[in-house]
């Protein structure tokens, strides 16, 4: 058993299992995107509300708790820590579907980034002591294809979703009350996930490999990555401009309805279609330059994220103002595959510079970096100068705006940095073979 358990079906087994929750995670995070208007209009929330709920209301626990939690899977198992993850975020998004003031929903989508928070560290740690160093990026990158089809699942079948439960309207349900199309949506997509608690029952929690120390106290990591914080600080800016220009997502459904009058099927189709599309061409380009680039180049992984920002930056700038909803369609399938090969990189860039007993909270101290830019604070300014304007049409405008001055310097300061980052990954090689 022990042996069948080491064989190389089983590690992909885990990831792929792992793949499967982290596609949940983004799905129960994305679903609020396609309710943007009946939240709105049931709760008589301004766009800078619903700027908290798509961003602030996720990330802020999630930033404030995915540290700790990230040092204590460097030292817990993993395996039961996602289980708990796994459980509470679902809880909280089916309470999501049962409540109807701001504030409950606020608090609901609070405690979804208190879950979420532990996925990604855990996942990529636990990958990372079931591959060595030649087959780990791959492995990681086919997991970091989870937000792109995570999210491509909430728009292409939530907005299938959303358009059948309107038909259906109000529905009325014993010691409930009445549910409107929208909480039955949360109800929806929460649910599974307590099937995928119990699958992770099946993961056997691997040993951790690659450490250069013992393990040490809860500033091991903090001090680790401060003393490298030039090779440590590219990848952080340039993964962090990525996350930040991939919340433009979360703005899509009112971009198409209010600018070209697309109606919520429509726009779910079209982008939920590009990430099941565009998203598997970026990661598998992204696993092709991984494989290509690591045969000369020990920073392969940081190059592969860079080509993505290449890609994405422009091309997610320039389709909220085209003049034709044709030929933002055209350009936002161009930034969904630059986006998705910056996603895989970023992750497989940081798993190359971490020993492996502060891999788990060097990961979280990443997200979290990437997390207070992005979510937390990139739809809510977006909201905010959309209401400043006095027009909601005006959202393209301030969409290339926001890109535009994340996406530039980042680019700069990400390939300054390139030679800080290949230097970590060349010393962490060397530590290692005196190990």
């Amino acid at each position: 058993m022990i042996s069948t358990r080491n064989s190389p079906a089983y590690r992909w087994y885990v990831v792929c299992l792992l793949l499967l929750i982290f596609i949940l995670s983004y799905l129960d995070r994305y679903i609020p995107t396609l309710l943007i208007e009946p939240i709105k209009k049931s709760m008589g929330l301004s766009d800078l509300q619903v700027g908290l709920l798509l961003g602030p209301a996720f990330s802020l626990f999630h930033v404030l708790v995915g540290i700790p939690l990230g040092w204590y899977a460097d030292r817990a198992n993993r395996k039961y820590l996602l289980i708990a993850g796994i459980i509470v975020w679902c809880a909280m998004t089916v309470g999501s579907g049962l409540v109807n003031t701001f504030i409950l929903l606020l608090i609901c989508r609070l405690g979804l980034g208190i879950g979420e928070a532990v996925v990604s560290p855990s996942s990529v740690s636990i990958i990372s002591d079931y591959f060595d160093r030649k087959e780990r990026a791959r492995a990681i990158s086919l997991f970091m294809a989870g937000p792109y089809l995570g999210a491509g699942l909430a728009f292409l079948g939530g907005g299938v979703v959303v358009r059948w439960l309107e038909t259906l309207g109000p529905m009325q349900f014993p010691m409930i009350g009445a549910l409107e199309p929208w909480h039955m949506a949360f109800l929806l997509v929460g649910a599974p996930g307590f099937v995928f608690a119990a699958l992770m029952l099946t993961v056997r929690e691997p040993e951790r490999h690659e450490k250069i120390a013992p393990t040490q106290g809860f500033g091991t990591a903090f001090g680790y990555i401060l003393k490298r914080w030039r090779g440590f600080g590219a990848l952080f800016v340039g993964s962090s401009c990525n996350f930040a220009i991939s919340t433009l997502a979360f703005w899509n459904i009112p971009l198409f309805q209010r600018v070209w009058g697309w109606n919520v099927a429509e726009i779910g189709a079209v982008t939920g279609l590009f990430y099941f599309t565009a998203g598997p061409i970026g990661t598998a380009l992204a696993v092709w330059l991984q494989r290509s680039l690591a045969q000369n180049h020990a920073d392969g992984s940081m190059r592969v994220l860079i080509v993505g920002l290449l890609i994405g930056v422009p091309a997610s700038a320039l389709y909220p103002i085209m003049p034709t909803a044709q030929l933002a369609v055209a350009l936002m399938f161009l930034a969904f595959i630059g986006k998705s090969v910056a996603t895989a990189g970023g992750p497989s860039s940081m798993a190359l510079i971490t020993p492996g007993e502060i891999r788990g909270q060097s990961l979280a101290i990443y997200n979290t970096v990437i997390a207070l830019i992005g979510p937390l604070f990139g739809p809510p300014l977006v909201g905010w100068a959309i209401d400043l304007s006095g027009d909601p049409k005006s959202i393209g405008v301030m969409l290339f705006g926001y890109v535009t001055l994340i996406g530039i310097p980042s680019i700069l300061l990400v390939w300054l940095g390139l030679k800080h980052y290949r230097a970590e990954v060349q010393a962490l090689e060397r530590a290692l073979e005196l190990v």
